[in-house]
């Protein structure tokens, strides 16, 4: 996990500054595309902010855990131990109350480096997008 100053550049590489790009996102306000939301996910799991990545599950996706206080600690560990230190979006569509976004996400475990390619899908939810599922 990391921390990112306001005025650092979002870890979700957009080249934006933190605080006026992911930062407003994981205080609350809703994302305006799938693509923003998973670029604000990202930047969750770069700073350990489990919070929000239970927030911005769809409870229908398999990734949900009704035991969100187990779920959280998992996810906690998860982001002590990994270090996540590059995002690239591919390909980004909304469609309606729906959405895909293809990108890859690198990552450093230990002294292994990594990366998770994934196609993910949104589904928006009361004026909210939601994280719904991907595959690699």
């Amino acid at each position: 996990m990391r921390r990112v100053g306001r005025n650092a550049p979002c870890p979700c590489g957009t080249g934006r500054r933190f605080k006026s790009c992911c930062a407003r996102l994981l205080a609350g306000e809703p994302a305006e595309t799938p693509e923003a939301l998973m670029r604000s996910r990202y930047t969750a799991y770069a700073t350990g902010d489990v919070k929000y990545v239970l927030a911005t599950t769809h409870p229908d996706g398999p990734h949900y855990r009704a035991d969100a206080s187990a779920w959280a600690d998992e996810l906690h560990n998860y982001c002590r131990l990994v270090n996540f230190v590059g995002l690239t979006v591919h390909e980004a569509e909304t469609c309606d109350d729906g959405g895909r976004v293809r990108f890859s996400a690198r990552f450093e475990h230990g002294a292994q480096a990594g990366a998770i390619e994934e196609h993910s899908r949104f589904r928006r939810v009361d004026g909210r997008w939601l994280y719904v599922d991907g595959e690699g």
